[in-house]
């Protein structure tokens, strides 16, 4: 049986940004793969509405994932905090779901939604009855500016076409590219893949930080 991985994150373009690459890695590998986005996709920018809910679904499939198994939870963008944890927790149990990884954001982070989002994946991927990894990713600029260093520890190979797969597929999110030099500019993206390849002797790497890991469900 195949092993089981969920990428849960708070925002549609956090999945490309924090763990692109690992996405396409794993369903590479014949991961089973789930991407649960926990808000509705929709907010308003300088005025502006966004609707990110095809974005997402266009991104996760040049990724490699099925849209059937791309979920919006509905949680209003940049307002998790007006929610009860165990409502948004339960929103993920209810999907029944039995990963043997997750994917998930900071608890350093500087966005709100991304240190709630990282406390529900912890209460989620608790190991009552299984063992579960969890694994914890960087988003460029909302990790690094809070002042606080992305704790990196466990680093995953991107050279082998997923980083341009993982910035192919953030070019889909139209509303959020950005020009050099932003950390959402491909060239940004590209420079932290370098980067992080220089910390751990490869080409091109996505770094994470590990909250748990198990031998058998670690990529």
């Amino acid at each position: 049986m195949s092993p089981a991985a969920l990428v849960l994150v708070a925002h549609a373009d956090d999945e490309t940004l924090g763990c692109g690459g690992l996405i396409a890695s794993l369903v590479k590998r014949g991961w089973q793969l789930d991407v649960v986005i926990a808000s509705n996709a929709q907010f308003s920018t300088r005025g502006q509405p966004v609707d990110n809910r095809a974005a997402a679904l266009e991104a996760c499939g040049l990724l490699g994932v099925a849209r059937e198994r791309v979920h919006l939870l509905g949680f209003d963008d940049q307002k998790f905090d007006r929610f009860p944890i165990a409502d948004i927790a339960n929103a993920v149990v209810v999907l029944r779901l039995e990963p043997d990884l997750i994917v998930t954001h900071v608890d350093s982070d500087l966005n709100l939604d991304h240190r709630i989002n990282s406390y529900v994946a912890k209460i989620v991927g608790r190991p009552r009855a299984r063992p579960v990894s969890i694994l914890a990713c960087e988003v460029p600029n909302t990790t690094f500016w809070n002042g606080r260093p992305f704790p990196a520890n466990y680093f995953v190979d991107v050279s082998g076409g997923e980083l341009e797969a993982k910035i192919a597929a953030f070019r889909c999110y139209g509303n959020e590219l950005r020009a050099w030099p932003d950390p959402w500019s491909p060239e940004g993206i590209e420079l932290l893949a370098r980067y992080h390849g220089m910390q751990c002797g490869l080409p091109l790497a996505e770094a994470y930080s590990v909250i748990r890991g198990y031998r058998d469900s670690l990529p």
